[in-house]
Formats: C-alpha cells, sequence, structure tokens
C-alpha cells in the first residue's frame, strides 16, 4: 500500500476532531458489555462450571458483542466518511433482522475458521504439554522420565508459534468487516473473498499498523482507560482499510484485471 502509517493515523485523527466525545461513548458501550459478559462467564463457572460458562460465553459473544463490534466498525466508517454519525449508530445491526444475522454469519464463519485451524495448529503444543506434566505416561503405566520437564518449554515455544501464524492466516479477513460496513450490498462470502484479495497485499501493512499503536496498548493496560485509545485505533482501522480498497482499484483498473470495489461509498 502505498500510504505509510504515519498517514494513516494523521487522517484517522483529523475524522476524530469533532467526533471524539461520540466515539468515546459508543468505546465505553463495547467496553461495558464486555466487562459484563466476562464476569457473567466467571460468575458462571464458578457455580455450573467452565463447560456451561464457555457455552455460555461463546454464545453470547456471538450473538451480542460481535454485532455490536460490527456496529462501532460502521459508525467509524460513517466517521471516516464525513457522514453523520450519532453513538446510536453503533446499535445498526440490532436495527432489523436481515443486518442482524449478517453480523452474526460472518462472526460465526470467523469464529468457525479460526477454530477449525487453531485446533490443528496448537496440538503439538497440546501434546507437548501432555509430555512435561506427565500425564502421557501416567496414561501408559510408566515412570515419568527426567527430561519430560523439557517439553514444558517446548510446549510454551510451540504456542505462541501457533499464535502468530493463526493471527497472520486470519488476517487475511480483516478487511471484511469494513467491507460489509462500507456496501451494504455486500453479502458476507463477497466481502470475505475481496478481503482475502486485498489482503495479499495490505496485510502486512495492517500488522504494522497494530504494532504502531504497542505504546497505546502498554498505556492502557497502566494509565489510560480503553474507552479513549478504542476510537483512535478503530478510526485508524477504517482509514487502513479505506486506503487499501482505494490502492487495490488503482491496481485493478490499471491491470483491468478484477472487479472494481468501490471506496468512496457515501451514506
Amino acid at each position: 500500500m502505498n500510504v505509510s502509517g504515519s498517514a494513516v493515523k494523521k487522517t484517522a485523527r483529523t475524522a476524530l476532531a469533532g467526533n471524539y466525545f461520540k466515539a468515546a461513548v459508543v468505546s465505553s458501550m463495547l467496553v461495558f458489555t464486555w466487562l459484563v459478559l466476562t464476569t457473567c462467564f466467571r460468575t458462571l463457572g464458578a457455580v455450573a462450571g467452565g463447560a456451561v460458562a464457555l457455552a455460555f460465553f461463546a454464545a453470547v459473544f456471538v450473538l451480542l458483542f460481535c454485532p455490536l463490534i460490527m456496529g462501532f466498525a460502521y459508525f467509524s466508517v460513517r466517521m471516516i466518511f464525513g457522514s453523520d454519525c450519532e453513538p446510536v449508530t453503533a446499535f445498526k445491526y440490532f436495527s432489523c433482522a436481515k443486518d442482524y444475522f449478517k453480523a452474526v454469519r460472518l462472526s460465526l464463519i470467523l469464529s468457525g475458521n479460526a477454530l477449525f485451524i487453531g485446533i490443528f495448529l496448537f496440538l503439538p503444543s497440546v501434546i507437548c504439554s501432555l509430555i512435561s506434566s506427565g500425564e502421557f505416561f501416567k496414561m501408559l503405566g510408566m515412570q515419568i522420565p527426567s527430561w519430560a520437564s523439557l517439553f514444558g518449554v517446548l510446549s510454551y515455544i510451540l504456542r505462541v508459534a501457533a499464535l502468530a501464524l493463526l493471527l497472520t492466516v486470519m488476517f487475511k479477513f480483516y478487511l471484511a468487516p469494513f467491507l460489509i460496513a462500507a456496501n451494504e450490498n455486500l453479502n458476507v462470502s463477497e466481502a470475505m473473498q475481496i478481503s482475502k484479495i486485498i489482503a495479499r497485499v495490505t496485510r502486512k501493512d495492517f500488522i504494522m499498523l497494530i504494532l504502531s499503536f504497542i505504546g497505546y496498548i502498554i498505556a492502557c493496560v497502566f494509565v489510560i482507560p480503553t474507552i479513549f485509545v478504542f476510537p483512535y485505533f478503530a478510526s485508524a482501522y477504517a482509514v487502513h482499510c479505506r486506503y487499501a480498497v482505494a490502492d487495490y482499484n488503482k491496481t485493478a483498473d490499471v491491470l483491468n484485471a478484477a472487479p472494481n470495489f468501490e471506496a468512496d461509498i457515501s451514506f
């Protein structure tokens, strides 16, 4: 992508000017919902067990939290395009059944992909963990050898590598929420396919953009509340996606190759 991360962040700050309070309100709704969700998860886990709590968390995350995240994406897209963006806009995907099921379908497909790929990627780490804990040898009725503990270190390394690889694979879909929010005529399958095509070129730039927010992420842990930082990141995400789509359109026009996906969408 021809636009630098600093230019993306500068444009994001410009888009936030005059809209920061509204964005903070939407961000606070997300944070509050997440806190309630995690609190219910812990409470249910203590009362009904981990399996029930995990099932509850997964269901509420997909059915409630993900459509709200999509709503924040829609709010951010409207903001960078200079359209009216009131906090109530964040409930866009709860406003009608069609929009709601589109958001849920996207979250289900993304979650399903992450789960399916993650099972295979984390399997070596789980096996090494079983060996290091001695459970593997107990099942075989064998004495735990002294070298088994070394597999604990290997398990940790494999876990980190699996997480990094999973994120890298899933980043090919990172444009899908933006595309759906920016063009309501796109269905989920089309948005994911377009995201895969564009992300081949722009995924590295997006990862670098995320890394440039490391200082803000650390500040969220120790100093600055998340509701004041998340609007900046969401705005930068939307701006980056807009530039990515526009850059792809220019390339497609020159090569006269793939379909053109409109970036300058008006509301």
